[in-house]
Formats: structure tokens, C-alpha cells, sequence
């Protein structure tokens, strides 16, 4: 009896690796399961906003987390009872751990799962999501994305500094996703892409060469 329950927790094992109809069936579903992510992440109603931090690394967490539903729907599919297993580790990875957002838990859970599908017998969806996961990860990460915030301007030279700040980013080769700026307290704010291969020092030494009657005291965050 034991040793029949063994068998039903059990996934296929290395035999998978052996049925080309696996790969096309646990591919489609990884790659369905990020392009509906992709929609709802890049909803048209956000298109035309200015983009924040908050907003950008949103769009990274609904990808992510599209996909390892889709795992864990996989998981569960060989063994219902993973699903109280999955749900606790998801709850202590989540208020537990201490990880700055919850793209972070995301990764976190990602290589969770792939543990988990070791240990099950699902070797084949272990090798698959791993690669998968990695080239998500490499895609999306591949552009750091830079929160520059400018205090100490004068607010009569705030449009003048927005716009040599601007140019400064555009010079050093970073894609601008949104900027604001608050009168109340004199900061301008800039929401930016590094390109590959600069880094932000690259990008202070352009910002360096503004005029000082118009440069502020900058904030920088990665």
C-alpha cells in the first residue's frame, strides 16, 4: 500500500524527458501563462501615465507571478495535497522573509517550486522552469531601472533643470519612463532605464556637466 502511495505522489521521472508531447504541452503553458501576465501588466489604461518605481517593478511582479501559478497548477496537477504545502510556503516566504518587494518573493517561490519539482519526481518541469525562469529574469532585469530625485532648485529654474536633466539622461543613453515635478518642495523626480553596460556613475559624471545655477542635490535610487 505504501509503496503504491509512493508511486501516485510520484511524477513521471526521466521518462518525461523521453515524450516530445510534454515539451510542447508544459511549453505552451509556460509561455501562455507570460503573455497573459505581459496584458495585464501592460494594461492600455497605464500607457500614457507617467511611470514610478512602483509601477514598473508592478509589471515585473504580474509577470512573475502568471508564471509560477502556472508551476504550481502543474504541481498540483501530480499531487492535489502540494497545494496546503505550496500555500504555507508562499505565506512564510511572504511575512517571514525579509525581502524588499514582492518581485523578490516572486523569485523566491520560483526557485521553491523548483525544488519542489525535483523532490517530485518532475524532473522534466524542474529543467524547463528553471531555463524558463532564468531568460525571464535575464529579459526583465537586463535594464536597471533608476529613481533620481533633484532637490535645492529654485522654483522659477525648476522647467529649465527639468529639461537640461532631462537631456543629460537622454546623452547618457537611459530611457526616461517618467518624470514630475513637486513645487511644494522643490524636487523634481526622474524615473529612467540604464542602457547595458552603463552604470550609475556613467550616468552622475553626465549629469555632473548641468550648469551649477540649475543642478540640484541628487538622490539616487537603484
Amino acid at each position: 500500500m505504501n509503496d503504491f502511495i509512493g508511486e501516485v505522489m510520484k511524477g513521471p521521472g526521466w521518462e518525461a524527458f523521453l515524450d516530445p508531447q510534454r515539451y510542447l504541452e508544459y511549453g505552451i503553458i509556460l509561455v501562455m501563462a507570460t503573455l497573459s501576465g505581459l496584458v495585464l501588466a501592460y494594461h492600455p489604461v497605464s500607457r500614457n501615465r507617467p511611470q514610478s518605481m512602483e509601477t514598473m517593478e508592478l509589471k515585473k511582479t504580474l509577470i512573475i507571478y502568471t508564471v509560477v501559478g502556472a508551476i504550481i497548477s502543474i504541481i498540483c496537477v501530480v499531487n492535489p495535497s502540494m497545494a496546503f504545502v505550496i500555500f504555507g510556503i508562499g505565506g512564510l516566504l511572504r511575512f517571514r522573509t525579509q525581502l524588499k518587494a514582492s518581485k523578490s518573493t516572486g523569485h523566491a517561490i520560483m526557485a521553491t517550486l523548483v525544488g519542489l519539482c525535483w523532490g517530485l519526481g518532475l524532473e522534466m518541469i524542474a529543467v524547463m522552469a528553471t531555463a524558463y525562469f532564468w531568460v525571464l529574469i535575464w529579459f526583465m532585469e537586463r535594464r536597471s531601472v533608476v529613481d533620481l530625485t533633484v532637490g535645492g532648485v529654485d522654483i522659477a529654474d525648476m522647467g529649465t533643470s527639468t529639461e537640461e536633466y532631462r537631456r543629460a539622461l537622454e546623452g547618457a543613453g537611459c530611457r526616461l519612463k517618467g518624470q514630475s515635478k513637486n513645487f511644494k518642495k522643490g524636487q523634481m523626480n526622474f524615473v529612467f532605464t540604464l542602457p547595458p553596460g552603463t552604470t550609475v556613475e556613467n550616468v552622475a559624471a553626465e549629469v555632473e556637466k548641468i550648469p551649477k545655477n540649475i543642478r540640484g542635490t541628487p538622490d539616487w535610487q537603484i
